[in-house]
């Protein structure tokens, strides 16, 4: 039974395609009990944690550290790792900041690009073997996309949204009462025994990625909690603020104004959700469909906005923003795409956005793009529907493409 949810994408996708087909040719609280991998089982309150994080990281002092970056890099996950890369930096633990998507979004090269911070891009001849231990900061899941060796364990994990199964590690911090995970690194920095004072440029830059972080997933603090103000506090005082300004005002690749306008062309409006289907994007522009959603989100009398496309033609990626009192974006994706075989979730979010994500499978092989298009699109807009409880008739607003 657990499958039978996570099937119903692909269920309605096969049974549709042979209608189309002949019709053609005629996406915790506080306090977390974290399994301990070979040791005992630890438990990391909030206001502990800054110490519990110090106390294992000494107790690992000497040893190797893989800081990986889940999906595609973005602020708050990138100034979470050069925060955690410092700590560990501290006991004598050598790491590397490792990420397995592109770096796509136009303020994320800017930010990594402006501040010199160095990431490495897996590769095939990355060695992991020679980590001892390794790190996920910014993440519903501890999932990777490679194989790690058995003898490399989990050593941190900290996150500022509902997590995705059962996470094992050694230390693990999930707050869903912070807007951003680079708030969570700054409470440990500002509790450090360790120092962390200006002027110095690896401070300076530091900062500034964890102050982009916050801005960045907060929404210029518009969803902010106390955890981000307290954090914002302490690290204001070694930012840059120039440059910080600089990386914010990035100006808007062509390629995304172009995707919003077709978002705008083909916007299917019901009550008050928003849907739009962009068609085929490629990999190096994906980060425009949840820059649409979020233009969209603008509109008069819209509080929740879907903008989805085929990107890289090996999945479809969604991203869902919304300003309503009532809707959960996590619960709303998990309830319409349900699970794969593995039990892992198509689609996840926090209080205000959220995303999907479903493998095209064999669908890919499909050489006829108008056509599996049309599937596609047929198949996700009456997930949709159902759940708002809609009829799938063309709407006023949309062109249906």
């Amino acid at each position: 039974m657990k499958n039978k949810q996570g099937d119903k994408f692909m269920a309605k996708a096969t049974v549709k395609a042979a209608s189309l087909q002949s019709r053609h040719e005629g996406a915790v609280p506080e306090a977390v009990l974290a399994p301990a991998g070979r040791g005992a089982s630890v438990r990391v309150e909030s206001a502990t944690a800054s110490a519990d994080l110090e106390h294992l990281l000494e107790s690992v002092s000497g040893s190797k550290l893989l800081i990986c970056i889940r999906g595609y890099p973005d602020p708050d996950n990138i100034g979470s790792s050069l925060a955690l890369q410092w700590l560990a930096r501290h006991h004598g633990i050598e790491s590397r900041i490792i990420h397995f998507e592109e770096i796509s979004h136009h303020e994320n090269r800017a930010l990594v690009k402006k501040l010199d911070i160095e990431l490495d891009e897996w590769h095939e001849g990355f060695d992991c073997s020679k980590f001892d231990y390794y790190a996920i900061t910014d993440s519903q899941t501890a999932e990777l996309p490679i194989k790690l060796p058995p003898s490399c364990q989990l050593l941190v994990f900290v996150d500022h949204h509902k997590p995705l199964g059962n996470i094992q590690g050694k230390f693990v911090d999930i707050r869903e009462n912070s807007g951003s995970t680079s708030a969570i690194f700054g409470e440990y920095l500002l509790e450090s025994p360790h120092s962390f004072a200006g002027p110095s440029p690896e401070v300076t830059k530091i900062a500034t990625a964890l102050m982009h972080g916050i801005r960045s997933d907060t929404d210029n603090f518009v969803n902010a909690t106390m955890i981000d103000y307290r954090a914002s506090e302490f690290l204001a005082k070694f930012v840059d603020k120039d440059l910080l300004a600089l990386i914010s005002r990035q100006s808007i690749p062509a390629k995304t104004m172009d995707l919003t306008q077709i978002a705008l062309q083909r916007k299917d409006i019901r009550a008050t959700f928003m849907f739009s289907g962009v068609g085929f994007v490629r990999d190096e522009d994906r980060d425009g469909i949840g820059q649409c959603a979020d233009y969209l989100l603008h509109r008069e009398g819209i509080e929740t906005v879907i903008v989805y496309g085929v990107v890289g033609n090996e999945y479809i990626d969604g991203s869902l923003r919304t300003k309503s009192h009532t809707l959960d974006p996590d619960k709303w994706l998990k309830d319409v795409f349900g699970q794969d075989q593995d039990g892992s979730y198509y689609g996840g979010g926090r209080k205000d956005k959220g995303g999907f994500q479903i493998p095209l499978g064999f669908f890919a092989s499909c050489s006829d793009k108008e056509l599996l298009w049309i599937l596609i699109k047929k198949t996700i807009d009456e997930l949709f529907y159902d759940k708002i409880g809609v009829e799938g008739k063309p709407s006023m607003d949309g062109d249906g493409n």
